[in-house]
């Protein structure tokens, strides 16, 4: 009889553990990196990323200092010494673990893949439209940014036009300067049509309408020096167009663009103006 009773009690857990198993059970701790980037707040906390090598190592630590300026008349060398060729004569300049050249190679490279990312997901985010575009506008910006610096110091490089971890390419093709010009140049044409004079959020760290002008004027002198045209005109007509606008502009008041002039010289390295 004991036995019996055992049985069916064995049974009857049997059964709710079965029942239990059929329930319909949701965890709101389960979201998926696909519903995070179609919320604002998740695609957003991605867009902030785009500028991580800007302030973690680019303008704050000396490897990037060091690609920039020491093969330019800033730094010599003693007695034509060869320390550092790399750097000073850029030469042999081979991938190389823990190097500067490398760091700033990596960190441009893993910035334009979370560019990307950004900027091919933004229609499918919901949120207020304006700063939807803005922030886009941002990211677009960045990405012609970092190809800008890339193909300073590296020549023709391979551009990035994929997401993070998607289409990963194991052989890479260098692309021509001009393919690469012409993708810079247009993300800083709708950076500057697209952002505000005012900084999203009023944040100075963040990228403005003058800045995207300024940065193409910069890549039409770049490519000028390459011997580069659009449409038949030379890259230094378009660049003396777009400073010449942006100069006008800015002893106008500054209406359109949002630069402005220092009164006094001094002014440009005073600690309040930093």
């Amino acid at each position: 009889m004991k036995k019996l009773v055992y049985n069916v009690a064995l049974a009857l857990c049997a059964m709710v553990t079965i029942n239990s198993c059929s329930l319909d059970e949701y965890n709101p701790m389960e979201v998926t990196g696909e519903e995070t980037l179609a919320t604002f707040d998740g695609w957003y906390g991605m867009q902030t990323q785009c500028y991580n090598p800007i302030y973690s190592q680019l303008y704050t630590v000396t490897d990037f200092l060091s690609v920039a300026e020491a093969g330019t008349d800033t730094w010599l060398t003693a007695n034509n010494n060869d320390n550092s060729k790399e750097l000073f004569y850029y030469e042999s300049l081979t991938p190389s673990k823990d190097k500067a050249w490398d760091k700033l190679f990596m960190q441009a490279y893993t910035a334009l893949g979370i560019c990307n990312t950004v900027i091919n997901r933004a229609e499918s985010v919901e949120g207020n439209a304006d700063d939807i575009r803005v922030l886009t506008a941002e990211a677009r910006c960045l990405r012609g940014f970092y190809h800008l610096i890339l193909t300073t110091y590296f020549g023709p490089i391979t551009l990035c036009m994929n997401e993070a971890g998607n289409n990963i390419v194991l052989e890479p093709k260098r692309n021509t300067l001009s393919e690469i010009y012409s993708y810079i140049i247009d993300d800083l044409k709708y950076a500057a049509d697209n952002l505000n004079t005012t900084p999203y959020g009023n944040n100075r760290a963040r990228v403005s309408k003058k800045s995207a002008m300024g940065l193409l004027a910069r890549a039409y002198i770049q490519g000028a020096g390459q011997g580069l045209s659009e449409n038949g005109v030379s890259y230094w007509q378009r660049a003396a167009d777009v400073a010449e606008s942006f100069i006008a502009d800015t002893e106008a008041g500054g209406g359109t663009y949002g630069g402005y002039l220092y009164k006094d010289i001094s002014d440009m390295w005073a600690d309040g103006n930093n």
